[in-house]
């Protein structure tokens, strides 16, 4: 008797710890998503389940973009869904009601933006390395709201500045070329007095 008891304890520990690990974040039915990227959310996400917030972010490939409208996001969830379109990756940040103020629609958008030149590849290893980059973002700003510490994936200050301001660069482009048609128009003006 004591024997089947402690059989059948073992047993249900064996089941527990065997449940508890293979509990994954990732659904990959296209096969879109490497070991790597796979790794990297399954053990974020497990560490996360260890704070008192239980922040996800989990990772979705569907076969089609219309189902991105049935996604509903638990208020802990931050979704990176990726639907075929065409042969195109449709990406998109779908984030549950707890983390819509770090998350904006806004954000999320310059977040894709941010990484877009990587999830557009053909090559497997160059998207998956974008969406590293997307879950990493996404990671660091859930880090950021619920204080949370930092790893050697977060993105650098520089980084997220790049994706709060996408059009900075932009502005510092615009301003030398408005400098340079004014001294351009400056020099115009200036050789048509002379003549």
């Amino acid at each position: 008797m004591k024997n089947k008891i402690i059989g059948l304890v073992s047993l249900l520990i064996c089941l527990l710890t065997l449940t508890a690990s293979t509990k994954s974040f990732v659904s990959d039915p296209q096969g879109l998503f490497d070991n790597q990227t796979k790794e990297l959310v399954n053990q974020k996400n497990e560490s996360y389940q260890k704070t008192k917030t239980k922040p996800e972010i989990r990772l979705l490939s569907l076969k089609d973009s219309n189902d991105l409208n049935r996604i509903q996001p638990l208020k802990n969830q931050i979704i990176i869904a990726v639907a075929l379109q065409n042969k195109k990756k449709n990406v998109q940040i779908i984030v549950g009601k707890n983390y819509q103020d770090p998350l904006t629609q806004s954000k999320c958008g310059n977040i894709v933006r941010y990484a877009g030149n990587k999830l557009r590849s053909e090559k497997a290893a160059t998207f998956n390395s974008g969406i590293r980059l997307v879950f990493n973002a996404c990671a660091t700003l859930v880090a950021q709201k619920d204080k949370l510490s930092y790893d050697k994936n977060s993105l650098t200050q520089d980084e997220l500045q790049k994706i709060d301001h996408p059009q900075s660069v932009n502005l510092v482009w615009g301003l030398v070329i408005a400098a340079l048609i004014s001294f351009g128009l400056v020099l115009f003006k200036s050789f048509r007095k002379k003549k």
